[in-house]
Formats: C-alpha cells, sequence, structure tokens
C-alpha cells in the first residue's frame, strides 16, 4: 500500500494520535450512561427508552464497521475522519436539548455511525508501521481505543461533579473536536489516488464484486468466527460486571476496584498479545499462521474465567478481582493479534473491504452480549448462563482458529 514508509518516528505518532481519537469516540459511552437519570428529567424520555439508544447505537458500530472499506476506499482516510467527527461530535453537543424520541433514535445512531473510522485508523497504522512492529501497534491503538470507557466515565464524573451534568457532554465533544482536528491537520492520507479515468460506476461495481468474493471464502468467516468472542466478551465484561458486582452484594467502592481489575486486563491482554505475536510472526516463516496460533490463546483463557465465574466462591472479593482480571485479559486478547493477520492474507485491494467485513461482522458480538449476558440471563438472577454463553462462544472461536490453521490459503501464505 505504501512503498514509502514515514521514519517509525512519525509512524508512533500516528498510532498514538489515532488511539486518542478513537479513546475519545469510545469515551461516550460511560457518559451517557452516567447521566440518563438526569436526561431523562429534562426531555421527558423514559429512561428505558433512553438506555436502548445504546443498544441502537451498538447496532449502528456494526454498520459502520461493514461500511467502512469501502467509504475508505471511495472517500479517502480524512473525509471519512472528517465524516466521523460530524457523527460523534453533533450529538455530544445536541443530545441534552432533544425531547423528541426520533431525533434522539437518529443521533445515536449517527454516533454508532461513526465507527466506520475504526477500521481506517488501522489500515493507516499498518500502512506505515514496520511490518515486525504491526501486532504491538495495532494492539496499542485496540487498548487505547477500548479503554475509552474508563476514560470517558472519568472525565465525566469530573464535569459532572464540577460543572452539572450537561458539561460532560461538552467537555467530550470538545475532546473529540480538537483531536481529531489535530489529526486532520497532521497525518498524511496514504490513501491511493485513482487514475483520472476511472468510471466511478466501475469502480462501485469492482468493489461489490470484491466483496461478494470475500465473503463466499471460507478464510473470511472463520477469521469472523475467531475474532467474534473477542468483541463479545469485552462488551459483556464492561457493560454488565458492575451489574453481576451489584448482584453479588458489593458497595460502589468494591465494585470500582473491580473494574480497576478489568481496565487492567483489558490493556494488558492487547499489549501482551500484540508484542507476542510480533515475536512469533518473526521466528515462524508462515506469519499469519503464527498469529493465528497466538490469537486461539484468548478463547482458552476466555473459557477458563468463564468457569471461575460459575464455578467460584465470589463473595471473596479476592477471588472476584482474579476471575474478572482474568476474563478481561482472555476477551481482550484478540484485539493484539486479529488485525495483524489480514495483511498478511490478504493483498493491498482486498484489505480494506476485509478489514471492514472481518472486523464488522467480528462485532456483532457487542449488541448481542448485553442482551444475552445481562438481560435475558443476568437480570433473571441467572448469571451462571450468561456466563456459560461465554464459554460457547469462545469454544466456537477456537474451533475456527483450529480450522485456520489447516486452511490451504493460511498454508499458503
Amino acid at each position: 500500500m505504501n512503498d514509502r514508509k514515514p521514519s517509525q518516528k512519525k509512524a508512533w505518532y500516528i498510532v498514538l494520535v489515532s488511539a486518542l481519537m478513537g479513546c475519545g469516540i469510545s469515551s461516550a459511552f460511560p457518559q451517557f450512561s452516567m447521566t440518563v437519570t438526569d436526561m431523562a428529567q429534562r426531555t421527558g424520555l423514559n429512561e428505558g427508552f433512553l438506555l436502548t439508544g445504546d443498544t441502537v447505537k451498538s447496532a449502528a458500530i456494526v454498520a459502520g464497521m461493514l461500511c467502512s472499506g469501502f467509504m475508505y476506499k471511495k472517500l479517502g482516510a480524512k473525509r471519512n475522519l472528517a465524516l466521523s467527527l460530524v457523527f460523534t461530535g453533533l450529538p455530544q453537543f445536541v443530545l441534552p436539548f432533544v425531547s423528541s424520541p426520533a431525533l434522539f433514535m437518529l443521533l445515536k445512531i449517527m454516533q454508532g455511525f461513526a465507527a466506520l473510522v475504526f477500521p481506517v485508523f488501522l489500515l493507516i497504522i499498518m500502512d506505515v508501521i514496520a511490518e515486525h512492529h504491526a501486532g504491538l501497534a495495532t494492539a496499542v491503538f485496540n487498548g487505547m481505543f477500548y479503554s475509552g470507557g474508563g476514560v470517558g466515565g472519568t472525565v465525566a464524573g469530573f464535569f459532572i461533579s464540577k460543572y452539572g451534568w450537561m458539561s460532560s457532554y461538552f467537555a467530550i465533544g470538545a475532546i473529540q473536536l480538537i483531536i481529531g482536528i489535530i489529526w486532520l491537520l497532521t497525518v498524511k492520507d496514504t490513501t491511493e489516488k485513482q487514475p483520472a479515468e476511472t468510471n466511478p460506476v466501475s469502480l462501485d461495481t469492482q468493489n461489490q464484486a470484491s466483496s461478494l468474493i470475500l465473503l463466499k471464502t471460507p478464510v473470511v468467516w472463520l477469521l469472523i468466527i475467531g475474532f467474534i468472542s473477542t468483541t463479545f466478551v469485552i462488551q459483556a465484561i464492561t457493560v454488565d460486571m458492575p451489574l453481576f458486582s451489584a448482584f453479588l452484594g458489593y458497595d460502589d467502592s468494591e465494585t470500582a476496584t473491580i473494574n480497576t481489575a478489568v481496565t487492567i486486563g483489558l490493556l494488558a491482554a492487547c499489549l501482551v498479545s500484540g508484542k507476542i505475536s510480533d515475536i512469533v510472526a518473526l521466528r515462524m516463516s508462515n506469519k499469519a499462521k503464527a498469529r493465528i496460533l497466538v490469537m486461539a490463546i484468548g478463547p482458552v483463557i476466555i473459557i477458563l474465567s468463564s468457569l471461575m465465574l460459575i464455578l467460584l466462591d465470589l463473595t471473596s472479593i479476592g477471588l472476584f478481582y482474579a476471575a474478572a482480571l482474568l476474563f478481561s485479559f482472555g476477551g481482550s486478547w484478540g484485539m493484539g493479534a486479529f488485525y495483524a493477520i489480514l495483511p498478511e492474507l490478504f493483498d493491498e485491494d482486498q484489505l480494506p473491504i476485509v478489514t471492514g467485513l472481518a472486523g464488522g461482522a467480528g462485532d456483532m458480538g457487542m449488541p448481542a452480549a448485553p442482551l444475552l449476558v445481562g438481560v435475558i440471563f443476568g437480570a433473571r438472577g441467572m448469571w451462571h448462563l450468561g456466563w456459560f454463553v461465554c464459554v460457547i462462544i469462545a469454544a466456537l472461536s477456537l474451533v475456527a482458529c483450529i480450522l485456520l490453521l489447516g486452511n490451504k490459503r493460511v498454508k499458503a501464505v
């Protein structure tokens, strides 16, 4: 994609500023949850309806990811980010004043669709970073992106206590805009320009044909299934673990301690698996196979930690802390390896589309996890069944990884 890479110092700057932008986008999730009661009182909208908005937003995230590959090839990175800034920034400044249910849902869909820039960031990072650092670079990005939940909660908590709940919307919106403008001004768009004679209609037809071919490719579906336990567990633990902690009888302070364990696990796993993925890839002739082997460790950890949540006496906060830490570690493990696998298997024309397709379809676990774990089972006090769903999902991902290792396309790399 980019024969003349920038210096690695500049490349790591791109990784970090992209990660900060991703962190800013994801920070709106907890910030909104913290202000639901206040918003319901001001706008007159039902609190349950407002909470449903985040489920709709999660579905829009998947849709945005699925569309991102096509939009990247058509618009380039900077236009995609500018569009994403509108989608994520505008709702932050408007939501506190919205009393129309239809407009509220439209703004939540816009916020979710801002995720279309997520694969774009990954594509640029993989384009500029040295190959032997690809796993670590994508892990740093993913770790900071998904830590946005904790960052958003911290920032919102400060502004809510100092200046009132509405100020948290404006503060996070301003942070998103500032980082986005810095990115637009300082990062070069590495998208290759299409020749002037290229027919846009013909290009669209080629992209559609390419996506259909990829959707028929077994390796793409195996990658999606191999990755889905990662997004499923990350969403389950960030959304449902505080509820599970309350169910066990822990107070707010103890739940905060468990949330700290979750954050540590999410960040540490990304960095560790990314670095290990790079090391193993350097030592094996088949780099794709090496990174798949590393990714397969994640589902194993998820299975073991899910069984801990089911079988252990979690009235001991020490055991609960250890189980939550291991569970989040296993859930986040795949983030350090998955996106570094794709450049090993797909050429530069296919990579934007397959990154959006595989990442977007893999993210279907995001809206599904809170529904299955928290709503269907957790709300009825059957948390053990909710965690067993995680065991099943992880087992499917592990089988997919094993099948990937025997796939002809992977063997031929």
